[in-house]
């Protein structure tokens, strides 16, 4: 047998901290034969991007390798120098990065970002640079292997041009740039919605065949894992706790952790137990209006670069009561963000109104709209680039308290620690950075910041879909905490099926920028209406926990 492409030998990695050295990895044993698909699985600081951050030699910088090595065919590649790893990294071991738009530099065209990546791949080889005609020709083909629609004219395109799915196949057409023997994807179907997912997932199928790609995928979503690796290995706590084939490691778990990822995949067959929080909401609210917000007549076209109009919502009208959780699911380009920031005029309507607690907020400016405002509060969909890597935690969450009130100096602290420990977390995480929280965390000191205003209403763009199960089931139990415990009312937006169905009193179904379907949810669920409403919930189902098993 031939030796493996990767090999990983007792392999063990410190970060240093103002406590002393931290194991992150603890004797790590991994190899990956040339041709494999190897899924690693694990929670939000697990230890998965660690890992194959050292892979690529792109550790953290206060880390120290305490023993073991890691082989690349046939090289030890762990003590590398910059111009050992100058000859490996982006030419032979090549890396698919989480989101897009951290990694897309938004003042450089697609094309060019690519080009410029090619260039800097020959430069380290030590061969003749092509010509610039050369790298665009050669990028095309690349944009065009990646399946994305008119290669040509996307080139001169900008990332924010792109929606998430066609920013996440060029991340993979510049990954491909330097013809990599080994390609490591990080969590390359986060935040994409189930049909999307299924687009990158087969794709990157493809690839490994049309291009003997050997390939690790790391994702918190095992239904991902199921579906393109032919191995997988379970992290915990900076150990692999399991490994094996994906489908052996799947339906017969030995170890317990294994286990409780599995049982906590979302299931969109499970009916949830309903509770009467949102009529409790109500009862201690005897002021509040029935209906707290209202959508009428919602419109907004946007520009296109050939001077036609694009329209992202169409006719727009809904309804929220006082206390409830109402969904809005689609696909992505559906207009569901695009509303939510009209709801909140964090953007213009071209025509329609927004109602808000029987006012119209349409037209309002200035003071007026301040003072609304801090009555509907948005939770962002990315905790990671919501939040500002130059301000601490406490910076972060008495920003609004230092703006809108005038409370002092010491009130202000105060107040961030009373909210730290509402969302559970330590009065001490005021002193740190956002960088030294994980996923989760980061997403509740989001929350925190939202409700120092003590609002109303919170509209929520996709609170979950960055986080791995396990967190995302922690963060929707606390989401109905906060709720009854403040007097919520939610719009929760999100193209994850499941979590709307455990969540939601109401929900209504987005296509093209128009209503499709509303209702009830458990109705929504139970008895769809619309074919596309019914594709959807197809779509939910194959992400499910009974298809995960069946697809491993």
């Amino acid at each position: 047998m031939s030796a493996p492409l990767l090999d990983i030998k007792d392999y063990t990695l410190d970060i240093a901290t103002f406590d002393g050295p931290v194991h992150v990895l603890k004797g790590i044993n991994l190899s990956v034969n040339r041709g494999d698909t190897l899924g690693i699985v694990g929670e939000s600081g697990s230890g998965k991007t660690v890992l194959v951050r050292s892979v690529m030699g792109i550790g953290p910088s206060n880390s120290a390798v305490e023993g073991g090595q890691i082989t690349f065919d046939g090289q030890d590649i762990t003590r590398l120098d910059p111009k050992g790893w100058a000859r490996i990294r982006g030419i032979r071991i090549s890396m698919i990065f989480q989101d897009p738009m951290t990694y897309l530099n938004p003042l450089f065209s697609i094309g060019q970002q690519i080009s410029d990546v090619m260039a800097a791949h020959e430069r380290a080889a030590g061969e003749g640079g092509s010509t610039k005609g050369a790298r665009r020709a050669r990028t095309v083909d690349l944009l065009d292997q990646v399946g994305l629609p008119n290669p040509a004219s996307l080139y001169d395109q900008y990332p924010h041009q792109l929606s998430g799915g066609m920013r996440q196949r060029v991340l993979i057409a510049m990954a491909l740039s330097g013809k990599p023997d080994l390609l490591i994807a990080d969590e390359p179907t986060t935040a994409l919605d189930v049909t999307v997912q299924a687009q990158v997932l087969d794709l990157i199928k493809s690839l490994v065949d049309k291009l003997n790609l050997t390939v690790i995928m790391i994702s918190h979503d095992i239904g991902a894992i199921a579906t393109i690796a032919d191995r997988c290995a379970v992290m915990y706590k900076g150990e692999i706790v399991e490994q094996g084939r994906t489908a052996d490691v799947l339906r017969e778990p030995q170890h317990e952790y294994t286990r409780q990822l599995l049982s906590a995949v979302p299931d969109i067959e499970a009916k949830p137990a309903r509770t009467a929080v949102a009529a409790a909401c109500r009862e201690r609210q005897p002021d509040a209006p029935a209906t707290l917000l209202e959508a009428i007549n919602l419109k907004k076209l946007f520009k296109t670069q050939s001077g036609g109009e694009f329209s992202a919502v169409s006719d727009v009208n809904l309804s929220v009561a006082t206390g409830e959780i109402f969904g809005v699911v689609g696909e992505s380009g559906s207009g569901k963000s695009t509303l939510a920031r009209m709801l909140l005029r964090l953007i213009e309507p071209t025509s329609g109104n927004v109602v808000f607690a029987g006012q119209n907020i349409t037209g309002l400016t200035g003071e007026p709209l301040r003072q609304i405002r801090r009555h509907m509060q948005f939770v962002f969909q990315n905790p990671h680039s919501a939040l500002n890597g130059r301000h601490t935690i406490g910076d972060a969450v008495g920003e609004p308290l230092r703006i809108q009130t005038r409370m002092s100096r010491r009130e202000v602290e105060a107040k961030v620690e009373a909210l730290l420990d509402i969302v559970q977390l330590p009065k001490l995480f005021k002193y740190r950075y956002p960088h030294e929280l994980s996923g989760g965390q980061k997403q509740r000191v989001c929350i925190a910041r939202a409700i120092a205003l003590n609002p109303r209403l919170l509209i929520l763009d996709e609170p979950t879909s960055a986080l791995d199960i396990s967190v995302q089931a922690q963060i929707l139990e606390f989401l109905q905490q906060v709720r009854a415990e403040f007097n919520l009312t939610y719009v929760f937006i999100s193209h994850d099926l499941a979590v709307i169905r455990q969540i939601c009193d109401r929900t209504i179904v987005m296509k093209r920028g128009e209503i499709v379907e509303h209702g009830n949810t458990e109705q929504i669920f139970t008895s769809p209406r619309q074919e596309y409403t019914k594709a959807l919930i197809e779509s939910g189902r194959k992400t499910s926990r009974a298809a995960t098993l069946q697809a491993s």
